[in-house]
């Protein structure tokens, strides 16, 4: 059977550009309105990509844009599953899902939501190694030095 015009625009889905609060998508990530499909591959970011993702958000920088699917109650496209580091004790059905930017959500939902180190693996040694991400205020402010108190 051969779809018509009309049935085929029926499907095709809209597209909205929203902004949301970092915080905001943070707090539905952790809440697990916001998740995966279940055909996104894991968080595998290294510690550079995690320190340059900070500074570039410290900076005010543009990080990219994130896309989401909108997922409906009754008709679920995908198979969800949370982000990694999200340890939900109900877990609930997603209201969206992401489909680009998962590993800087995820990155930025490790360093400032989950309270529990991110687990990184050393590119080299490929050891796994827990790490909290810190910004040291006083020497941040300071001119010389870049967002992470180092000097430039």
């Amino acid at each position: 059977m051969i779809a018509t015009a009309e049935q085929q625009m029926d499907s095709i889905s809209t597209f909205d550009i929203t902004k949301y609060p970092l915080f905001d998508v943070m707090k539905d990530i952790k809440f697990g309105r916001i998740q995966l499909p279940d055909f996104q591959r894991d968080w595998i970011w290294d510690d550079s990509h995690v320190r340059r993702l900070l500074a570039s958000i410290s900076l005010a920088y543009p990080i990219g844009a994130v896309m989401m699917l909108q997922q409906g109650i009754q008709h679920q496209q995908f198979k969800p599953r949370l982000l990694d580091g999200v340890a939900t004790a109900v877990p609930q059905t997603p209201h969206l899902l992401v489909l680009d930017g998962q590993q800087r959500l995820t990155t930025l939902f490790m360093v400032l939501l989950s309270e529990q180190p991110v687990i990184i693996k050393d590119a080299k040694s490929q050891k796994l190694t827990k790490k909290w991400y810190y910004l040291d205020i006083e020497k941040s402010l300071e001119p010389e030095c870049d967002s992470f108190g180092k000097l430039r």
